[in-house]
This record gives C-alpha cells, structure tokens and sequence, in this order.
C-alpha cells in the first residue's frame, strides 16, 4: 500500500466513504479501488455556502445593529429582543416544571421563567433573615437527635442509628470539641432535631448547633469519605426544612459530585474483575448515601437548574438493604433501648427509590426526539409506564400499603398520630407519577380547540381523579417532617394550575366537580401554610388564586 499521504484531498471517493476508511484522493482512481478493481467516483465539492458570503454577513450585522439600537431605535430595544428570542425559540415539548418558559406560557400564562424568579425571591429573603434572639436551651442533645430520628431519619437512613448513639453522641456534650466529619454530623443530626421540635426553643439550638457546624466546614470540604457526603446530605436536609431550597440544591450537588469522586476511586481501585452484581464496590451506608443524593436531584432538579450527572450511575447501582449494617439486638437497660427501634424496617427508602426510577423513565419518554418533534400522544407507552406503576404499587408492603380509591369516594382520612409523614408521602407519589404518564395527552387538550375523542375525555378523568387523590395525600404531611417543603408545594402548585387550565380548556363534564373543587381549595390553603416560610411560594399562590378566579367566572 502506498504512503499515507498527508496532503491528500479532504473529499473521500464514494467506496471510501462507505467503507469509513482513509482515501487517498488519487485521481482518476485511489490505492484501494485501483488495488481492488472497484469503481471510483468522487463528488464534487460543494462551494462555500451563501451563509459565508460577504453581502449576508453585512445583513446580519445591520439587523443585530437594528436590534441594538444603533440607529436610535433605543426605545424598543428589549421588545425586539423578546420578539426576536420568541421566534427563533425551539418547540420543544412542555416539560410539567415551573423552569419551562414554554410550561408557564401555556399552564399559567406567566411570560416568565418561574424557577429563575423564584431564586431571586429566595436570596432577598437570605439577606432579610439574619436576626437571632436568645434563647435558653430547652432540649438536651440527646432529646434532638432522639427528635431527628423519630422525624427526619425515614427520608434517607443514611447514618448507623447505633454507631451514632453509642459512639457519637459523646462528641456533642464534649466541652471542647474537635474539628472533625464526625463532630460536624452529630452537630447537623442535633440541628435537624431543632427543627423538627417545631417551637421556637428548637429553632433556636437548630440554628445555635448548626452555626457550631459550618465553624468546622472545612474539614468536610477538604474530605471524600463517606462521612463527608453524610455530613453534606445533611446540610441540604437542614435547608430544606427550613425551606431554603436554593442552599439545599447547592448542598445536594457539593454532596453529588463527592459521590461521584467516591465511585471513581473505588472504580480505580476496585478488583477488575466483577463477577457480582455490586458494580462499584460501595458498601451498606455508602450505598445508601448514593440513592438519597440521587432521589435529592431528582427532587431539586425537577424544579431548578442544574445536575451533577449522578443519575448516570443510577442504572448500574445496587438496592440498600432493608436492614441496617451488623444489626445486634440492644441490651433492654441501654438508655438508647427506649428511644430507637434499630431492628425495626422501614420500607419506604425503598419504595422512593422504585417509583422515582419510574419517574425518570417517564421523563426520559418526554425528552426523547418524537416529542420534541411534536409527535402526539402515544397511549401503548402510557399504558406500558402505568403497568410498571401498578407493579410498584403490589409490591408495597404494610407499612405503607393502601388501598386504591373507587371513583365515587376519592378522598383521603387524615393521617394517623402513628403514622409518619413518609406514609402520605408515598401514597400521594402514586398518584402523581399516574398523572404525569398522561401528561403529553394533557397538553394536547390544553393547547387545541375542540378538536376531542374519546381517548381525550378517558385521559380527562383519569387526570382529575388523581389530582383529588394527589391533593388529599399531599396536604396531609407535617411540615416539620418535609425535608422537601419546597418542591413538595411546587408540585402540588404546578399541577393544580395545571388540572385548572384544563378544566377550564374542555368540554367535558366531570363527574365530580364538588370533590375537585375541595381538592383545589386544600392545594390553596396548603400553599398558605408555606407561605410564612417561601417569598416564592407566595407569588405562586398568587397566581393560582388568579386562575382559580378566572376559572370559577
């Protein structure tokens, strides 16, 4: 074969091309097809395009010159521009997220990127909260994190409940304390505790042990280690209690990429050869570590911009165990015997983590091509997630079993003094994730005029159905147990003004207009509750307030 040569044509002849290998540009015939016998043809060039020409380049600058005002046209500056981003913006499918401009154009008729708003809000409100009244402490550091393991520790059970009561739990009534992960956690755990107090004496320590922790921030900063991550994970838990979700999504992500580096050491360093179904070498907490980040993006992502790329390990990571690590049963006469049910399961880690993959399942199928294309809805892909739901749903266990309403009772009783707020939690998740399979049906019925069949009106139902499902789980919460009170409104937020742009939007008589209007008035005065807490949160019942007046009219 002859010599590369490095001078050759940069036009392969068509054999070449499709075989995908070097030519050499020879001409009449290259090496290969002369060698070969084979026919060779190339095609001709094509010339530079008339983008490249000199006069459309001078067009263009005189149309940016227009749109910048340089011939005194000042005044209608930012209309040009908005006309301009208006036109020229893709139709890509609406997303059911406040960061979709397209979304809230069409769902609440706000030309305004809401999540971006509503960061604005957030760091107003950052600067206005910065006052602290003394306090005498009222709970002893060990009734906080007995407080946080009764209330906050279902979400992610990412600690060792004994290794935090029996080794850890010194640190914090040490009268010097050591900068170190493990004094900055149980600082955080006794925090998180204050919080979910839920008086102001509580409020008072959370933030008194949270000020000592990020004193040792450093340390956490500087580690990867799983205690590092823990300690993070908790941060974004502690704000987003304090519903300050824009400092938690910082948190989550700081918490994501330390993941993230985690797996690539143990990758690095890990046996070459894996024969198991454990792809990364994690253990028990650090496995647990890994789905309460990635059930945290899900969370925060779904409602602002960003991601940190963990959920690319998701597909290839092992499920934690219902049981915690090296579980002993406790000596009855331990102190800690009374206050934590170490040997008790609690299912519903497990159970987020199942129905979040089908989340992200969904949201894969809307952002795949033949939806940003516009293709309409596909109902053998609804019914495929919604059978994939209905499995989840038979593989809850007691705990937070529950039984699927008929259509004429669709509410919900209050939850229990036993019950926790993970109960609601999951029961309302159900019912969210049914109305998101059907969401590109919903916004087929929203955007066009009339033009309805059969299968739009049985989408119709089965969407209010689930709202007045959604609606009566979701409001029954305690927000001292919500470490996501923030997207945990948005939701609700989003799809109540969605439900009530499509009521108003069709034709369709639905069959119980008095439990959707109780449903719509519950989601309202759930969004108040929060209001005190969330400047963003307010302006968004603003605005379900204004489509709830236009709807009623």
């Amino acid at each position: 074969m002859p010599p590369y040569n490095k001078n050759r044509s940069r036009v392969a002849c068509a054999a070449c091309r499709s075989r995908k290998t070097r030519c050499d540009g020879a001409r009449p015939k290259c090496s290969f097809c002369q060698e070969n016998g084979c026919p060779c043809k190339y095609e001709t060039p094509q010339g530079p395009s008339l983008e490249t020409s000199v006069d459309t380049i001078l067009q263009k600058v005189s149309a940016i010159e227009k749109h910048l005002g340089v011939e005194n046209q000042s005044g209608t500056l930012v209309e040009s521009l908005v006309s301009s981003s208006q036109m020229k913006e893709p139709s890509a499918f609406p997303l059911l997220t406040i960061k979709d401009s397209k979304f809230a154009r069409i769902v609440f008729k706000q030309d305004i990127n809401l999540s971006t708003f509503a960061r604005s809000l957030g760091q107003n409100k950052a600067v206005a909260e910065n006052t602290r009244t003394a306090v005498p402490p009222v709970y002893s550091p060990y009734q906080l994190i007995k407080l946080f393991f009764k209330h906050s520790y279902r979400w992610f059970p990412i600690l060792n409940r004994r290794d935090i009561y029996q080794h850890k739990l010194s640190l914090i009534q040490n009268t010097v304390q050591t900068a170190d992960p493990d004094t900055f956690l149980i600082l955080m755990v006794a925090a998180i505790g204050g919080l979910n107090a839920n008086d102001s004496a509580g409020l008072h320590q959370a933030e008194e042990f949270h000020a000592q922790a990020m004193n040792m921030m450093g340390c956490v900063m500087e580690e990867i280690s799983l205690r590092a991550i823990q300690c993070v994970v908790l941060l974004a838990l502690f704000y987003g209690f304090k519903v300050e979700p824009f400092k938690a999504q910082e948190y989550v992500s700081i918490g994501s990429i330390k993941m993230q580096n985690l797996i690539e050491v143990r990758i690095a360093s890990g046996p070459k050869d894996k024969s198991s179904e454990d792809n990364y070498g994690l253990g028990e907490y650090e496995t647990r570590a890994f789905w309460a980040l990635f059930i945290l993006e899900s969370e925060y992502a779904g409602t602002l911009h960003f991601s940190t790329g963990l959920t690319a390990y998701g597909n290839d990571m092992k499920y934690p165990s219902l049981y915690e690590e090296q579980y002993q049963e406790l000596d009855p006469s331990s102190p800690e015997a009374g206050y934590c049910d170490l040997g008790t399961p609690d299912p519903f880690f497990l159970a987020e983590i199942g129905i979040r993959k089908i989340i992200d399942r969904t949201s894969f199928t809307f952002n795949s091509s033949q939806y940003e294309r516009g293709m309409s809805f596909a109902p053998i892909v609804a019914k495929e997630l919604e059978a994939q739901l209905q499995e989840w749903y038979s593989c809850l266990p007691e705990p937070i079993k529950f039984d699927l309403p008929s259509r004429v009772v669709l509410d919900a009783p209050e939850l229990s003094a036993s019950e926790h707020s993970t109960c609601a939690f999951a029961r309302g998740q159900y019912f969210a994730t049914r109305m998101l399979i059907y969401w590109p049906c919903v916004m087929d019925m929203i955007e066009i005029d009339g033009n309805y069949s059969q299968m739009h009106e049985g989408v119709f139902n089965i969407t209010l159905d689930s709202y007045i499902c959604f609606i009566h789980r979701a409001t029954t919460v305690r927000l001292s147990e919500l470490p996501l009170v923030w997207t945990h409104a948005v939701s609700i937020f989003a799809m109540t003004a969605t439900v009530l742009r499509l009521s108003s939007a069709s034709v369709f008589n639905y069959a119980n207009p008095a439990g959707l209007k109780s449903a719509i008035y519950k989601a309202i005065s759930f969004l108040e509750s929060v209001v005190p807490f969330s400047p963003s949160i307010e302006r968004f019942r603003e605005i379900l307030n204004v489509l709830h007046g236009e709807d009623t009219q």
